[in-house]
C-alpha cells in the first residue's frame, strides 16, 4: 500500500526552536573561540609552572602541554624548546639520571624511568604510550622477585630518532641516529644508525 501524502510529525514550533537554539548556540560560543589561542596558551604556562615546582631547572622555552607525573629523586633535564605532552609519567631512582635533548616530543602516556641513565638526543620524536626503562627486577629462583634488587644498563637513544606509539625500549639498548622504531616494537637489542626496525624483538628491515 502507498500513501501518496507525506506528514510530518514534527510540530512547526519545535523545529523554530531547534533553529533558534542553534542561531543563539553559534553566537554564544563564537567570544568563546575568539578566546581559545588565549586559554591554550594560558594552560601551557599554568602546566609549566607546575612542572617547574618538581624540575627547577626547566626551561620557560618548554612546552608542556598537560599535567605530567615526576617520582624519585627528579635528577632530569630537559632541553630548550622541547615538548612533553600530558600524562608523562618521567621517573629516577637511585644514582639514575635522564637527560632529554633539544627540541624533542615527548608524547602522551609515555613512561621515562631510570635507574642508571636515559639519554635522548635532539629532535627526537617519542610517539604516544612509549616505555623507556633501563633496569629489570632480578630472577634468582630461590627468592621473591618483588624483593630482589634492580639490573639497571644504560638506555642511549640518538639525534633525530623516531619512536612508534606503544614501543618497549629495554635496558641496554642503543638506537643510533636517524632510526626509525615502527609502532608496538620491544627494542631489546641495539639499532645501526639510520635503520628502520619493527617487530617483537625488533629487527632492522631496511635503512631510512
Amino acid at each position: 500500500m502507498t500513501f501518496s501524502n507525506t506528514v510530518s510529525l514534527t510540530p512547526p514550533t519545535f523545529s523554530l526552536s531547534i533553529q533558534f537554539l542553534g542561531i543563539l548556540s553559534r553566537w554564544i560560543s563564537k567570544p568563546f573561540r575568539m578566546m581559545d589561542p588565549l586559554l591554550v596558551s594560558m594552560k601551557r604556562l599554568i602546566y609549566l609552572t607546575a612542572a617547574q615546582t618538581k624540575l627547577p631547572a626547566l626551561h620557560g622555552s618548554v612546552q608542556v602541554d598537560g599535567p605530567i607525573v615526576v617520582v624519585g629523586t627528579a635528577d632530569i633535564q630537559i632541553g630548550l624548546r622541547s615538548r612533553i605532552s600530558r600524562d608523562v609519567e618521567l621517573g629516577t631512582e637511585e644514582n639514575g639520571k635522564i637527560k632529554i635533548g633539544e627540541s624533542v616530543r615527548i608524547n602522551r602516556g609515555t613512561t621515562l624511568f631510570a635507574y642508571k641513565e636515559i639519554l635522548i638526543g635532539d629532535h627526537t620524536l617519542i610517539g604516544e604510550f612509549v616505555t623507556v626503562r633501563d633496569a629489570n627486577h632480578g630472577i634468582a629462583p630461590d627468592q621473591l622477585v618483588r624483593a630482589q634488587g634492580h639490573d639497571s644498563k644504560a638506555i642511549t637513544i640518538g639525534r633525530d630518532v623516531w619512536i612508534g606509539r606503544g614501543s618497549v625500549i629495554l635496558p641496554g639498548v642503543n638506537i643510533g641516529d636517524g632510526c626509525i622504531i615502527g609502532a608496538n616494537s620491544v627494542v631489546t637489542k641495539s639499532i645501526e644508525a639510520g635503520m628502520i626496525a619493527v617487530g617483537t624483538p625488533a629487527k632492522p628491515v631496511r635503512r631510512r
